[in-house]
């Protein structure tokens, strides 16, 4: 185990704590231990491991990313079912890399972490707990390195004003499964993913489903398929075939990015032929007259594609009613649209996704002096150097933060990236007995500078409003290129670009 060196002389081992238990959170405590000897403090908020795919329960919850990529490249699974796997068996997956790393022995479940401050005669983070069904049950301690692995997909987005519905209030996120949805009229908010999932379960058992939204999808069809016993076999004892056929899934969506980045080459191909394919589902649904409803006409990409082969023919259903208009007010269990139209509903499903660019949500983290990541990101934008670490934040590691999400590709092999270069930051402070590091002022703003200017001619800067900007129309949530240039930007650690903390006294930057 690595060991500190303190000011008496006397050796330490060093000490990590991973907060959150989905892919981040796993993958970190997994590689602490494998690569450094370090048994980390986990805590996660819910009863069990999984983070996103736990929380989301809701009827149709699937990937869309293929299930051979959407894994740990050291934990490749021979026993996916089918192409696209489902919640229930991506939590199996998560549970099952948990267990065998032995990790249930040390996450402390149901447990919220609310504060996590850096203190500087320490030289070390204190974080501050809460059992989340005892508030009063409350504890702390002090940890070398904090690895954050909360998430941008944690904080569901509940817009005030539907708070007014004096029917049952669901979010995809918080699915209530006690309540009986079977002959009921639903009004669906949201056309995202979770919308373009939940709606053709639910479009089976309602009486009927009124679909609000704004702003339609761009849908392509997946290619679902099971996988058989026989591939199964070959996969599991044949881990050639199963890494190479991984690598092919991999090749192939990478190079999809070729229409996000090359949108002004490609966007009008590639466009006209996603209308042609919704067209003529609809068509053949004997739904023509939804085309101009559903349809998109912004680029494609510049929100996030979804896929499904059930939500077209969902909405072309007797029982299913789509409404562009916003919701204008809400009386009692009626809701009126600015067309004035009015729809009374027994059950009101927000299908309205995450607050992304807020992802520490209550979690307050204050680095040196004292200063508030929030309030950092609030006035000078959510910024990162290398999407890992930032300014002003020692031993401070984010996984999924600012610049690391995608459109187009498996967000797993983002997160091992980050958990990489990650460990070599650690590995940096044993080897050189070094009490903390930090990414230099000027580094980051670099590195925010480049990203940012990189977007320009990308499909995302093609004039929509999507959930990869925040409120002012920037783009801080997004790698700006394929994830084999977010590799080579994270392959090594450029140490120059960090302050570095020796025996609480600040190295001379040189």
């Amino acid at each position: 185990m690595p060991f500190f060196t303190n000011s008496n002389n006397s050796k330490r081992p060093l000490t990590a704590a991973v907060i959150g238990t989905g892919f981040s959170g796993i993958c970190a405590a997994i590689k602490l231990e494998k690569e450094l000897g370090i048994k980390a403090q986990v805590f996660e908020l819910w009863s069990d491991v999984a983070g996103t795919w736990f929380a989301n329960r809701y009827p149709g919850a699937e990937c869309d990313i293929p299930s051979h990529l959407y894994s740990f490249s050291f934990e490749q699974n021979p026993d996916w079912s089918k192409n696209y796997s489902s919640q229930p068996e991506i939590y199996a997956y998560l549970q099952g890399v948990a267990r065998k790393y032995h990790l249930y022995d040390r996450i402390k479940f149901e447990t919220k972490i609310v504060r996590a401050e850096w203190k500087e005669q320490q030289q070390q983070w204190c974080l501050v707990w809460r059992n989340t069904n005892d508030h009063q049950q409350t504890a702390s301690a002090y940890f070398d390195v904090v690895v954050s692995g909360v998430g941008a997909l944690r904080i569901p987005n509940i817009p005030k004003e539907f708070s007014g519905f004096e029917g049952p209030i669901v979010h995809t996120t918080f699915w209530d499964s006690n309540l009986d949805y079977t002959n009921k009229r639903i009004a669906v908010i949201g056309s995202g993913a979770s919308a373009v999932q939940v709606i053709p379960e639910l479009q089976k058992v309602a009486s009927h489903v009124y679909s609000y939204q704004r702003t339609p999808a761009w849908v392509l069809p997946r290619d679902q398929y099971l996988y058989s016993r026989t591939w199964k076999f070959i996969f599991r004892y044949v881990p050639f075939v199963l890494r190479f056929y991984r690598l092919l899934i991999f090749i192939r969506h990478e190079l999809t990015f070729v229409n996000f980045g090359y949108h002004k080459l490609l966007g009008k191909v590639v466009k006209k032929k996603f209308i042609q394919g919704m067209v003529a589902r609809l068509t053949a649904a004997g739904r023509a007259d939804l085309i101009s409803s559903v349809v998109p006409d912004y680029p494609v990409g510049c929100k996030r594609i979804t896929k499904s082969e059930h939500y077209l023919e969902a909405l072309a259903k007797a029982n299913v009613t789509v409404t562009r208009s916003g919701i204008e007010e809400i009386r009692g269990r009626t809701l009126l649209d600015k067309d004035g139209n009015e729809t009374e509903v027994d059950i009101l499903v927000l299908a309205t996704g995450f607050h992304v660019n807020d992802m520490n949500g209550n979690l307050k983290i204050y680095g040196r002096n004292g200063v508030l990541l929030q309030k950092v990101w609030d006035k000078e934008n959510s910024k990162s150097y290398k999407s890992v670490t930032v300014h002003g934040f020692p031993n401070f590691f984010l996984l999924l933060g600012p610049s690391s999400g995608l459109g187009h590709n498996s967000i797993v092999t983002v997160i091992e990236v980050q958990t990489d270069y990650t460990i070599q930051c650690v590995k940096r402070l044993v080897k050189n007995d070094l009490a903390a590091i930090e990414p230099k002022k000027a580094a980051q703003e670099e590195f925010v500078a480049n990203v940012q200017k990189g977007f320009e001619g990308t499909v995302w800067k093609a004039g929509c409003r999507s959930w990869y900007m925040n409120d002012k129309g920037e783009i801080y949530t997004l790698w700006n290129g394929p994830i084999t240039t977010f590799w080579w930007a994270l392959r090594q650690p450029v140490f120059k670009d960090f302050i570095e903390y020796k025996k609480n006294a600040l190295a001379e930057s040189k």
